[in-house]
């Protein structure tokens, strides 16, 4: 955290670039942290734009991490072998 001239101590403002789940996993955890965030998208909504993902159990791990892993899980569509 930044201190400003006066000594009261204020939060230090974050820039992320890009709404994808990086950026804005990103600043979910910065958020938690105490900072203040401001996303920058290009497109003018987010939502899912066609692509699939597959994540691996380390996804999942962080997912929990940051609060969010009890609503990842519904979308899934788990492969079986």
């Amino acid at each position: 955290m930044s201190e400003s001239t006066s000594g009261a101590s204020s939060p230090s403002q974050v820039l992320v670039a890009g709404g994808g789940i990086g950026g804005l996993a990103a600043a979910l955890a910065l958020v938690r942290q105490g900072f203040k965030v401001k996303v920058l998208e290009q497109s003018p909504e987010i939502g899912e734009i066609g692509a699939g993902i597959q994540l691996g159990p380390n996804a999942f791990h962080a997912f929990d991490a940051l609060g969010v892993g009890e609503k990842t899980g519904a979308p899934c569509s788990p492969t079986t072998w």
